[in-house]
C-alpha cells in the first residue's frame, strides 16, 4: 500500500506557489528526460534504417544466420558435417532461423528481412520493460507511474549494447525478447491472490523458446525456474519435468535427423578458450555504461532480501531481482572466444524494470501518493535518475544536419572517431558497430559482388551475403570451422584436398578466421588479387594460381 492518507490541512498561498514551482520543475525535468531518451530512439531508428538499406554483412555472421533460414525454407538441414563439402553448419539453436522462414518466403532472401525481425523483437522487449514497470507499480501516483513506465521502456534503446546489435540479423535480441516475456509472464502469474497456472505455464514455455533461440538464455531459465521453486513447488516440479522431457525429446530428434551434428555444432563446438582478463574488462565497461541501472537492480534486490528477512519468508523476492542477478552473472562468459558485451543485454532489461519499480517503492515508503509535493519531488528525482543513466550512454553520428548540431551541442563533434573514418562517437569507446555505412561502402560491396559473379565455380568465403548476392551457394562457416579445429573436432583433409586442386573459383578473406592448416593451403594455391575496403574492413579477393605455375 502507498502509505497512510494524510489528513487535509489548509494550503497557504505561499505553500501553493511552492507546490506549483516544484511541479513545474518536475515537469521540466521529465520533459528533458523524455526528450533525451526519444533522441536516442531516433538515433536507433536511423541506424536501423541505414542497415536495412545496406545489403551486405555489417557484422560477421549475419549472412550465415540468413543462409540458415534460406536452407530451412528449401527444406534442407542446417546442421551438417563440417568435414564434408560444403564444410558448413549453423552453430546456434534453430528458433530464430525458423522465425525467418515465413518472412523469407514472403519477402525474399534479403538481409533486411532478418534485420527487420530483430529490430521488431527489440521494440517488443522495450514494451515488455514498460509493461513490467506499469504492472509492478500499481500504488504509485498516476503521473509517476506513467513517467517510470515511459522512461524505463525508452531507456532500453539508449543502452549502447542494445543499440549496437539490435538491428542486426542475429539471434541474440529474439532470445532476450522471449526471455523477458517469460519472466514477465511468471511475474504476472503470481500478481493476484490466486496464482494463475496458465500464465505460469506460458512463462515456462517462453523461457524454453528462448533457450532454443540461443543457449545464453540459461540466465532466464535459472531465474524463472528458481523463482517458481520458491513460490510454488508443485508447479515447479511439473514444469521442470515437462520441460526436461520436451528438451530431451527435441534434442534427441534434432540429433537423429542431423546424424548427431546438432549436438556437435551447437553444444560441443561452443566450448571455447577463456580469457578472464577480457571478462573483467567487459564488466568494467558495463559498470561504466550502465551504472544507474545496475544500482537500481542491486537496490531492488537488497530491498527484497531485507523484506524477506523481516517477514521470514521468500515470498517477497521478485523474479526480476533474481533475473537481474543471473543476467549479470552471464557476464562471466564474456571472456569466452566469440562472446561479447551483448551477453549483458538481459541485465539491462532486468535493471530497467528493477530501477523503475525501486523508485515507485521509494515513493510508496515516503507517502508520495497522498502528498502532491511528494509526488512532484519523486517525479523530479525519477527524471534525474534516467537523465543520469542517459548521460552515460552517449552515442551518435557526429555529422549531418541534426546529429552534427547535437554533437556540437554536447561537445563531441570534434572528438576522434571511435571507428575511423566514420563520423561516430560512442561512450563505449572503440566499437566496430554503431556507425552508419557510407556510400563508398555500398559501391565497394557491389564491386565485390560483381567480381564474385565473374569467377567460375564455388567461392570459399569468410562471409555469406556477398556470395549469395553473386548467385552462388555458401561454402564454409569460418568461425565454426575455427572453433571445431581448436577443440580437435575437425577433419580438414577433404577441404585441403579441394584447395590443393584449386577447385574454388575464388577465396574471400576478411579476418582469416580459419584453421591454420586450411589458411596455409589457401596461401599455397591462391594469390592476393584485389582489395575491397568495406565497412572499415579490408576484404581480399584471392584467385587461383594458374596450374602451370608451381
Amino acid at each position: 500500500m502507498c502509505g497512510k492518507p494524510i489528513s487535509a490541512t489548509p494550503i497557504t498561498r505561499h505553500r501553493l506557489l511552492e507546490l506549483r514551482a516544484l511541479q513545474w520543475a518536475a515537469g521540466v525535468l521529465l520533459a528533458a528526460a523524455l526528450a533525451v531518451l526519444l533522441f536516442y530512439l531516433l538515433v536507433y531508428v536511423q541506424y536501423a534504417r541505414a542497415l536495412f538499406i545496406f545489403p551486405f554483412d555489417y557484422d560477421q555472421g549475419e549472412g550465415f544466420e540468413l543462409y540458415d533460414g534460406i536452407r530451412l525454407l528449401r527444406g534442407q538441414n542446417i546442421y551438417l558435417d563440417n568435414a564434408q563439402f560444403p564444410f558448413y553448419s549453423s552453430n546456434y539453436p534453430p528458433m530464430y532461423r525458423a522465425m525467418l522462414v515465413p518472412l523469407l518466403a514472403l519477402f525474399g532472401p534479403h538481409l533486411w528481412v532478418g534485420r527487420a525481425l530483430t529490430f521488431a523483437t527489440s521494440l517488443v522487449t522495450g514494451l515488455v520493460i514498460a509493461r513490467a514497470i506499469w504492472t509492478g507499480t500499481p500504488t504509485a501516483p498516476p503521473s509517476l507511474r506513467g513517467a517510470l513506465t515511459a522512461l524505463g521502456g525508452l531507456s532500453f534503446f539508449a543502452a549502447n549494447y542494445v543499440y549496437h546489435i539490435a538491428p542486426l540479423a542475429r539471434a541474440h535480441l529474439p532470445m532476450v525478447m522471449f526471455a523477458a516475456l517469460g519472466i514477465h509472464s511468471l511475474d504476472r502469474a503470481f500478481s493476484r491472490a490466486q496464482p494463475q497456472a496458465w500464465r505460469a505455464g506460458l512463462g515456462v514455455a517462453l523461457l524454453m523458446t528462448a533457450g532454443f533461440t540461443k543457449l545464453q538464455a540459461v540466465d532466464a531459465l535459472v531465474a524463472g525456474f528458481g523463482w517458481l521453486l520458491l513460490r510454488q513447488r508443485r508447479w515447479f516440479v511439473a514444469a521442470f519435468f515437462a520441460c526436461l522431457a520436451a528438451t530431451v525429446g527435441l534434442v534427441a530428434w534434432l540429433n537423429a535427423v542431423t546424424a548427431g551434428q546438432f549436438w556437435i555444432n551447437v553444444v560441443l563446438a561452443n566450448v571455447n578458450e577463456y580469457d578472464i582478463a577480457l571478462t573483467w574488462q567487459t564488466y568494467a565497461q558495463w559498470l561504466r555504461l550502465q551504472l544507474v541501472l545496475i544500482a537500481g537492480g542491486v537496490l531492488h534486490g537488497v530491498w527484497d532480501v531485507w523484506t524477506m528477512w523481516r517477514v521470514r519468508s521468500t515470498r517477497p523476492l521478485s523474479v526480476w531481482s533474481l533475473y537481474f542477478l543471473t543476467a549479470s552473472a552471464m557476464g562471466l562468459l564474456t571472456g569466452k572466444w566469440g562472446a561479447g558485451p551483448a551477453y549483458l543485454i538481459a541485465s539491462i532489461v532486468a535493471g530497467a524494470v528493477c530501477t523503475g519499480r525501486m523508485l515507485a517503492r521509494l515513493a510508496d515508503r515516503l507517502g508520495a501518493c497522498h502528498r502532491p509535493a511528494g509526488a512532484a519531488a519523486m517525479l523530479a528525482v525519477s527524471a534525474l535518475v534516467w537523465l543520469a543513466q542517459a548521460s552515460l550512454n552517449v552515442h551518435l553520428p557526429t555529422s549531418g544536419r541534426l546529429f552534427g548540431r547535437v554533437a556540437q551541442l554536447i561537445g563531441v563533434a570534434d572528438a576522434p572517431s571511435v571507428y575511423p573514418p566514420y563520423p561516430y562517437f560512442d561512450s563505449a569507446g572503440y566499437t566496430q558497430l554503431g556507425h552508419f555505412p557510407l556510400p563508398e561502402d555500398h559501391a565497394q560491396g557491389w564491386a565485390l559482388v560483381e567480381a564474385l559473379r565473374n569467377v567460375e565455380g564455388p567461392v570459399w568465403s569468410e562471409e555469406a551475403t556477398f556470395v549469395l548476392l553473386a548467385g552462388k551457394e555458401v561454402v564454409t562457416n569460418p568461425t565454426q570451422l575455427y572453433n571445431l579445429s581448436k577443440n580437435a573436432m575437425l577433419d580438414t583433409r577433404e577441404m585441403i584436398a579441394l584447395i590443393e586442386q584449386r577447385a574454388f573459383g575464388a577465396v574471400l578473406f576478411r579476418a582469416l578466421f580459419y584453421p591454420d592448416d586450411v589458411k596455409e593451403a589457401i596461401l599455397r594455391n591462391y594469390y592476393w588479387a584485389q582489395r575491397f575496403p568495406i565497412n572499415g574492413f579490408e576484404y581480399w579477393l584471392l584467385l587461383p594460381i594458374p596450374k602451370e605455375m608451381p
